[in-house]
């Protein structure tokens, strides 16, 4: 595996990690407010919005390194 297959495969990880994170982080925030911590959950939801954002870019930088391959999305 070359060094750029390598770092294909860590995107894709990170990618993958990302959305690993949101669900679970979806399923917090509703025991959350299921249990009755309002505050607690408006803290994750926070919390929610960084990695939402940080797996729009681990998405984009997918993008990039496929379409630098030649790989379809």
């Amino acid at each position: 595996m070359s060094h750029s297959e390598d770092h294909l495969a860590q995107v894709e990880r990170h990618a993958r990690e990302g959305e690993r994170h949101v669900a679970h982080l979806h399923d917090i925030i509703g025991q959350l407010e299921a249990d009755g911590h309002p505050r607690a959950a408006d803290r994750a939801r926070t919390v929610l919005a960084t990695i939402r954002r940080s797996l729009e870019l681990a998405r984009d930088h997918l993008r990039v390194e496929r379409a630098a391959r030649g790989i379809e999305p």
